[in-house]
């Protein structure tokens, strides 16, 4: 008995000490970065986040902290991010993202965050824009009508996506 627990001892020792190795030699990335979405109207936001999901048009991304610098355009989707370990939803209308040292930072000329968007509003303005694209009047108003329901689209998706997440959450 004095045997095993002396060899015990010894193992716990030995753990113990490479616990201490381990914990000096490694560097633990940071849990968090910034993000900032501007347009040309609006700081949309300006926070610490853990991660981003962003679809560009090779593709989505993920973006964790530390992630090599980047710069590629955006496509028009709804933008995922999560703040204090909750995820998040903006819809942005393309632009460019950028990720270097400093954090992420994604310009474009439309960006909203979900929770702010009113998806009645949203539906009855959808509506309007179809119904100018089906009279196809004249060739101008109708590509308006087309950018506009494109980003209304990409507002609705992320309202659809936010209300997902609660459903999922409370199930």
């Amino acid at each position: 008995m004095a045997d095993g627990s002396c060899r015990n001892t010894q193992n716990n020792e030995r753990l113990k000490h490479f616990g201490l190795i381990l914990n000096v030699k490694i560097n633990f990335m940071p849990k968090t970065f910034h993000l900032k979405v501007l347009t040309p109207n609006a700081s949309v936001l300006d926070t610490d986040v853990e991660q981003i999901i962003a679809r560009t048009i090779d593709g989505e991304v993920g973006i964790l902290p530390e992630h090599i610098p980047l710069i590629t355009p955006l496509t028009a989707a709804p933008f995922q991010y999560w703040q204090s370990g909750e995820r998040k939803v903006a819809a942005v209308l393309g632009g460019m993202m950028e990720v270097s040292k400093e954090g992420v930072t994604v310009i474009s000329d439309h960006a909203a965050l979900a929770e702010d968007i009113d998806a009645v509003i949203a539906e009855k303005e959808k509506e309007l824009a179809q119904a100018r694209i089906a009279q196809k009047k004249d060739k101008v108003d109708v590509q308006k009508a087309e950018m506009e329901l494109s980003r209304l689209l990409v507002m609705l998706e992320a309202v659809e996506m936010i209300k997902k997440l609660k459903n999922t959450r409370m199930g």
